[in-house]
C-alpha cells in the first residue's frame, strides 16, 4: 500500500469511529448534562423484553435525588421519582425473578432517632413508573441492609446486619429482621438475631452491576456502560 493510500485508508477508518462515536453519544437519549451530573449506583442487564436499567444518585453534595435511567430500543430516558425521595440514596434494588415488577430501598440520613429512615418503591411496569410504598426506621445508622424479599402477596422480610456501631450507646452486633403483610407500607416490631436467620425463597434478583457510587462518571465512561446494559439488537 502506497503513502497516500494508507493514509487515506486511516482516514476513512478515523471517521468511521467518530461516526459511530457520535451516533452513540446521540442515540443514548440522555443529555450530556444529565450524565454529568450522575453516579451509577446499580444496573440491570437488557433481558430479553426487559430492558437495561441503572439506578443512579443525581445531584450534588448538597442536594440529590435517586434517579433511574430506562434502556430500550429507542435509546435511554431519565425517570423520575417520588419527590419524598429527595436526599436520599439507593440502597438496595430487586427485579422480579418472573415479571417486571422492581422494587427499590433508599436511605435518608437523619440528625435525631435512632437511625436513618428506609423508603421502599416500587415498579410494576418495569421502571416506567415509581411508587412509593412504606418507610421503616432502623436500629442504627450504620445497619446495613443484607436482604429484601417480598412475594405476590405482599409477604415479605427485611434482613439487617450490623457489624459496627461507634455510638455511645450502640445496639448489640448481628442481625436485625423485619416482616410485612402490606408489600411494605408497615412492618413487624424488630426481632434480633445474633446469626444470620434462614433466608425465605429469594424472589427478587440483586442487581448485575454494584458501583462504588463515589462520583459521576466522565461521558465515554457513561456511553460505554450504556452499550454493555442495553446492546444493540
Amino acid at each position: 500500500m502506497v503513502p497516500s493510500t494508507r493514509i487515506g485508508f486511516l482516514l476513512v477508518v478515523a471517521g468511521m469511529v467518530l461516526a459511530a462515536a457520535a451516533g452513540l453519544a446521540q442515540d443514548s437519549g440522555l443529555p450530556a448534562e444529565t450524565l454529568a451530573q450522575s453516579t451509577p449506583l446499580f444496573a440491570f442487564q437488557s433481558q430479553g423484553n426487559r430492558g437495561g436499567l441503572v439506578f443512579i444518585r443525581s445531584g450534588n453534595a448538597q442536594e440529590f435525588d435517586p434517579r433511574v435511567f430506562l434502556g430500550s430500543r429507542d435509546g435511554w430516558r431519565l425517570i423520575q421519582l417520588p419527590e419524598e425521595l429527595h436526599n436520599t440514596s439507593w440502597v438496595f434494588v430487586g427485579r422480579s425473578l418472573n415479571g417486571a415488577e422492581l422494587w427499590g430501598i433508599t436511605q435518608a440520613s437523619s440528625a435525631e432517632g435512632p437511625g436513618p429512615t428506609l423508603l421502599f418503591v416500587s415498579s410494576g411496569n418495569g421502571g416506567r413508573s415509581w411508587k412509593l410504598r412504606g418507610t421503616l426506621v432502623k436500629v442504627s445508622r450504620f445497619a446495613v441492609v443484607d436482604l429484601f424479599s417480598l412475594n405476590e402477596d405482599g409477604k415479605g422480610t427485611l434482613f439487617l446486619r450490623l457489624d459496627d456501631d461507634p455510638s455511645p450507646e450502640p445496639p448489640r452486633l448481628g442481625f436485625y429482621f423485619y416482616l410485612t403483610k402490606n408489600g411494605g407500607r408497615t412492618w413487624s416490631e424488630v426481632i434480633y438475631s445474633q446469626s444470620r436467620p434462614l433466608p425465605p425463597p429469594a424472589m427478587l434478583a440483586p442487581a448485575d452491576r454494584i458501583f462504588e457510587g463515589k462520583e459521576p462518571l466522565d461521558a465515554g465512561a457513561w456511553q460505554r456502560l450504556l452499550v454493555e446494559l442495553q446492546p444493540a439488537e
